[in-house]
């Protein structure tokens, strides 16, 4: 068993997790993904076909600033502000594709192809 951390419990004997789906019950509109209910991408798994669409949401919400706004100009920073957003909703398993192949497709669906 793993032991606690404090990250890992609020107060004695409730843990954040536990939290996190109480807030979630009891607010509907807000959108909780937890670790264990992230997509789980593995090496071999097309991963330029499963990120296509939150790519395009991402984009467009942040280019519309209806929910947030680019924190930077430089295609560097969006990379950076798409790849941490993406991992909410994604866990990428090790040797599934490299920090600099996922630059290079987060690019692309960015700025060249722009997914969506």
């Amino acid at each position: 068993m793993k032991k606690k951390t404090t990250r890992d419990v609020i107060s004695d004997g409730f843990r954040w997790t536990e939290a996190m789906r109480i807030v979630r019950a009891d607010h509907p509109e807000v959108t909780i993904i937890l670790p264990n209910e992230k997509i789980q991408v593995r090496p071999g798994d097309d991963v330029r076909s499963l990120i296509i669409p939150y790519v395009a949401v991402i984009r467009q919400a942040l280019d519309s600033k209806k929910v947030g706004e680019w924190k930077g100009y430089t295609a560097e920073c969006r990379i950076r502000q798409v790849r941490r957003l993406l991992t909410h909703y994604f866990y990428f398993h090790e040797g599934c594709i490299s920090e600099q192949d996922f630059n290079l497709l987060v690019e692309d669906l960015l700025f060249v192809h722009k997914a969506g």
